[in-house]
């Protein structure tokens, strides 16, 4: 059994926090403020590193997908071995 007072003080706590927050104007003024002022600059690249940079996401590309491979050759043999052990046991 719940207590009596009790919906009460729920009522009262969420009206507390509605009066916190804050209203959808003020969040984005806010947020409109915050990206007059954020400026980003980027590093001007030479053709030379800019081919640099696009050798080394390639590599790094081939690296990714033969480590891929060797979990799947991996992952399918262990699940090979995995079957055959039951089956063997089990006959």
């Amino acid at each position: 059994m719940g207590y009596g007072g009790q919906p009460m003080k729920v009522i009262k706590a969420n009206r507390a926090l509605l009066k916190k927050s804050r209203s959808f104007k003020e969040l984005r003024k806010d947020y409109l403020d915050y990206t007059k002022e954020t400026k980003l600059h980027f590093k001007e690249l030479t053709d030379f590193e800019r081919k640099m940079v696009r050798d080394r996401i390639i590599a790094q590309a081939k690296k990714d997908s033969i480590q891929e491979v060797g979990i799947y050759i991996l992952s399918i043999t262990i699940v090979i071995g995995a079957f055959y052990a039951i089956y063997y046991f089990n006959s």
